[in-house]
């Protein structure tokens, strides 16, 4: 594959991931909007909520590819103002080079569970169908 070609895929499946972000934001919007009209339909916000975490299940695994092609090109470093010299690798060049590398995301998941938790707890008082364990009946 030529490094031109390479780079117009790479640019395409940005783009893409781009367009659903937008599409994730609105599929957020449709969840909260179910739980905020009357009556809350647990039912529609179950699925609006499944739609959302499998795109954002979607993005996160594209946008790790795209961080682990980009580390795999091993693309030179600028040329700074020290004097003409390179930063080296894994500087990267004022970015914050933690957050690419961070594989373990531990914080990330515990968090989503907690809104999770939090998002059932809403629906079940919402619904009224809330259990003695903190369990949502469904259907």
């Amino acid at each position: 594959m030529s490094p031109q070609s390479n780079t117009k895929t790479r640019i395409l499946e940005l783009n893409a991931i781009d367009k659903d972000i937008s599409t994730l934001l609105s599929t957020a919007s449709t969840a909260i909007t179910t739980l905020t009209s009357t009556p809350a339909s647990a039912s529609a916000f179950a699925s609006a909520s499944g739609q959302y975490h499998a795109l954002l299940q979607s993005i996160v695994v594209r946008l790790r590819r795209q961080i682990l092609l980009l580390e795999q090109a091993d693309i030179p470093a600028p040329v700074t103002g020290n004097g003409g010299e390179k930063e080296g690798k894994g500087s990267g060049g004022g970015i914050d080079v933690g957050a690419f590398n961070s594989r373990n995301d531990v914080v990330g998941r515990e968090m989503e569970g907690e809104l999770w938790k939090g998002a059932k707890e809403l629906v079940g008082l919402l619904s009224g169908d809330l259990e003695g364990d903190g369990d949502v009946k469904m259907g």
